[in-house]
């Protein structure tokens, strides 16, 4: 009996094909696998921390009310004028018959305001000049010794090149004046600086 071929029904039939052969993995490879599959779990994980950390931080912020700019926020307060002080000059009522500026030197700044109990005034005077120390201290120490202010020992400590405490009384009921010059000495100039408590005048 004769063989039937596909060709004598009109019907072709296409030719088997073998699937192509893939070599097994060695299990060195195998392990490697895993590893990698571990490695990019490990990174992909990271990258969706990393993707969810830069999306909450780009995603849209409530948005704050702008200031109303008439609502009346205070702003900065100016310091208020002080009377008691000068600057670049003496100030009004400084009493300068007894605490003179030295001669030649410049006026920095100046104050003269009543002391807290109303007996004294309390007086600060910053000078600039250009004689010695010694000088300036001499000036002074004559000057104040002349309206009967005696130096007092000082044991405090200062940063001034030089530092000189006067002191007065002029009647047993009277309040103790006193009277503190400091030179300081920056090898260009002097600062000189005074401050106390004098009667009024």
């Amino acid at each position: 009996m004769a063989r039937a071929r596909a060709g004598d029904y009109g019907v072709r039939v296409p030719p088997r094909t073998r699937a192509a052969a893939h070599p097994a993995l060695s299990p060195a490879g195998r392990a490697a696998v895993v590893l990698v599959a571990a490695v990019l779990g490990s990174t992909l994980a990271g990258c969706q921390a990393d993707l969810g950390d830069v999306q909450g931080a780009a995603a849209p912020r409530e948005e704050q009310p702008a200031p109303d700019a008439d609502s009346g926020a205070p702003g900065t307060p100016l310091p208020d004028y002080d009377a008691a002080s000068a600057v670049g000059d003496l100030v009004e009522g400084f009493p300068a018959a007894l605490v003179p500026v030295a001669p030649g030197a410049e006026v920095l700044a100046s104050s003269a305001r009543p002391s807290q109990d109303g007996a004294l005034v309390d007086v600060t005077l910053n000078l600039r000049s250009t004689d010695t120390v010694e000088a300036l201290t001499a000036y002074y120490t004559d000057t104040l010794g002349v309206a009967g202010f005696a130096v007092s020992p000082s044991t405090v400590p200062s940063a001034l090149t030089s530092l000189t405490t006067f002191v007065r009384t002029t009647a047993p009921e009277a309040p103790t004046e006193s009277v503190a010059v400091g030179v300081f000495d920056d090898e260009t100039e002097r600062l000189v600086t005074i401050s106390g408590q004098v009667a009024a005048g």
